[in-house]
């Protein structure tokens, strides 16, 4: 018999694994994002703690199930395509950290990303007290991978870096990075 990820995603290929939240627990409940907009299953499922469960903002659910997966809470398996993962990131935190909205660009992911890691330099060697092995680096070497990505054409490459970003970010903004969102 299928998972219910299986079940839930209509065997559809994994596009994206991403962390939104951090969190040690591991998940007691599987929340099924909306239907997928290229086919059949669910866009999304997040797997979360009971303190996560209820309240994971930009991440609206149709349903919740109890998890009969033992994953990480915070962690989610994406099954858009690359452009909807991308616009997912920059809903969630990527404009609001650098103000920077993948419309203004005429949602040219290449210019968006280039765009982003200038503002992130620029607030980088504005502060005094980043360190060399910060996270802010991490997480600007990350946005070099998808911006380098993204101009080859290659979105869904793009894409993964930037989960990385969304890890560091937390899902809601700069982890103590000095990089303050505009």
């Amino acid at each position: 018999m299928p998972s219910l990820v299986q079940q839930l995603s209509a065997d559809r290929q994994l596009t994206a694994l991403r962390t939104v939240v951090q969190c040690k627990a591991k998940s007691t409940a599987l929340r099924e994002g909306p239907a997928a907009d290229d086919g059949p299953g669910t866009a999304w499922v997040a797997f979360l703690c009971p303190a996560h469960s209820e309240d994971l903002p930009g991440w609206p659910a149709t349903r919740t199930h109890a998890a009969q997966d033992t994953m990480p809470c915070g962690t989610v398996l994406d099954f858009r395509m690359a452009e909807q993962v991308l616009q997912s990131h920059a809903d969630l935190w990527l404009t609001a950290l650098t103000g920077v909205a993948p419309a203004a660009y005429g949602d040219v992911w290449s210019d968006v990303l280039d765009q982003a890691d200038r503002v992130l330099r620029e607030r980088l060697e504005q502060g005094a007290d980043a360190g060399e092995d910060g996270p802010e680096h991490s997480m600007l070497t990350m946005m070099w991978l998808a911006r380098r990505a993204a101009a080859e054409g290659n979105l869904m490459q793009a894409a993964s870096a930037l989960g990385y970003c969304e890890t560091i970010a937390d899902g809601t903004g700069p982890i103590d990075t000095g990089i303050a969102p505009q």
